[in-house]
């Protein structure tokens, strides 16, 4: 699909490498308020891009009027920074929930007309019984208790994390976002009311992972809808007001926007259309965003605000689409051996588990193959290419992903121009993992933290692609 195109502007970065680049790629200094300025707070997502590094980068390796391409875009960082340095926003993410959260982070609303959409809303919430923030009785534990939620069905995984006095409220207040009219408006209710299902949940607070909390007090529905409006409201009213600086009319950059559902392995691009390719691809061994998003998701297919996801196997290092042939290369020595590694760590004890840690790391190093050829078709001659990602370990063996990608990239015809290791300040590494399994633990049972730094790697795309 192609992007609308715009007149190109000139930039301090023509014409030689500004001063632009930090040495400090940490930005430990930087208080939460900071990294969620304005839109990028609308919605928790979990491993989301620091906003000043995104920006740090688009503004060192693209020009204005650019279009900056993120294709697994998550939350939509990237494109809320790449609308306020004056490029154009190509995003594409697998997941319907994270699509629906980035148009709502992207395209700002004229905040007197929200205005007017929430005090009408707001008149029909208070018709809205109000429950207060409540633990849960002993009968909805029981239910809840005797579901299993492994082998639940979608009505039963709903009863599960939704008590039925919390469920009715919300359904009402979803019913009333349906009903509001104009796509904006109602996108930016419905990352709202998508914001508010955990705490309305038992749904353990704090945790990116599916745990229950069964003695966790809920939250009133109307009384968090509220609040969660609230601040989002003053947040749009902030990106509003700055784009206004940037833009004759905010609302029209729409037309500079193309967020979609889309597998970063086809993007809907045209040959060599991206002027910068700025991403942080799944790790290695990271865990499976669709199920961090599933209350939204059940609320949304209950409802027809998305359709039903069967998009697990089609994920990177989806393990239905194993290789028949077990001797096949992943495209990188680095991540081949590092397999090898983990092959013989077979004992006997853990051999089922090893093998299927295997075949899942192979399976990724061979998607991610197929990615970054795509990247190399969609990237223009000469333009940048540019990934976050770490290295992680799996039973006590390292895995290079940042090497193994850097070999991949070398041969789809991008060269490696600066490697940049970037120490992720402590006060975010919430994780932990145990070094022998790679498993997630609590702090006493574990010797390594997730992720403790992470690669900037930034490539040059030859000027004609290899195929």
């Amino acid at each position: 699909m192609p992007i609308p195109s715009r007149s190109r502007k000139t930039s301090s970065i023509d014409g030689k490498r500004s001063d632009t680049l930090r040495n400090d790629w940490s930005f430990a200094h930087l208080k939460q308020r900071d990294t969620l300025w304005g839109p990028h707070g609308y919605h928790r997502y979990p491993a989301k891009f620091i906003p000043q590094l995104v920006r740090c980068i688009i503004e060192e390796y693209s020009n204005k009027g650019a279009l900056v391409g993120d294709p697994f875009l998550g939350s939509a960082t990237t494109g809320v920074e790449a609308l306020r340095c004056e490029r154009r926003v190509f995003g594409a993410d697998i997941n319907p929930v994270a699509a629906l959260i980035s148009r709502a982070k992207c395209a700002p609303v004229d905040p007197k007309r929200l205005e007017r959409v929430c005090q009408s809303l707001f008149e029909e919430l208070e018709t809205l019984p109000r429950i207060g923030r409540r633990l849960l009785s002993k009968s909805e534990k029981d239910k809840i208790l005797a579901i299993d939620i492994a082998r639940a069905s979608a009505e039963e995984r709903f009863e599960y994390w939704f008590p039925v006095v919390h469920a009715q409220v919300l359904e009402q207040i979803l019913e009333l976002i349906i009903e509001l009219r104009g796509e904006g408006i109602r996108t930016f209710f419905l990352c709202a009311f998508s914001n508010i299902l955990r705490s309305c949940s038992i749904w353990l607070s704090g945790s990116t992972k599916p745990q229950k909390d069964l003695a966790k007090v809920l939250s009133d529905p109307v009384n968090a809808f509220y609040r969660q409006v609230r601040d989002m409201m003053r947040r749009n009213k902030f990106y509003w007001s700055e784009l206004r600086t940037l833009y004759a009319n905010p609302s029209a950059i729409i037309d500079q926007i193309h967020i979609g559902i889309h597998d970063a392995r086809e993007l809907p691009l045209h040959d060599e259309e991206l002027d910068l390719l700025v991403t942080s691809p799944p790790y290695a061994t990271c865990y499976q965003y669709l199920e961090l998003h599933q209350l939204t998701q059940l609320w949304f297919e209950r409802h027809g605000v998305l359709g039903a996801v069967r998009l697990r196997h089609h994920c990177i290092g989806g393990l239905s689409r194993v290789r028949s042939d077990d001797e096949e290369s992943t495209g990188s020595p680095a991540a081949d051996r590092a397999i090898r590694r983990l092959t013989n760590k077979c004992d006997g004890l853990n051999d089922q588990a090893v093998r299927r840690a295997t075949i899942a790391l192979k399976t990724y190093f061979q998607d991610m193959n197929s990615v970054i050829a795509e990247f190399s078709r969609v990237v223009g001659p000469r333009k940048s290419l540019v990934l976050v990602v770490g290295d992680s370990c799996k039973w006590s063996v390292k895995i290079p992903t940042s090497s193994a990608l850097c070999e991949i990239a070398d041969a789809h015809g991008f060269r490696l121009e600066r490697r940049i290791v970037r120490r992720i300040p402590k006060r975010v590494l919430v994780s932990i993992r145990d070094r022998a399994t790679g498993r997630f633990s609590s702090a006493g049972e574990s010797d390594t933290q997730v992720y403790p730094e992470e690669d900037i790697l930034i490539f040059r795309r030859a000027k004609s692609s290899i195929r």
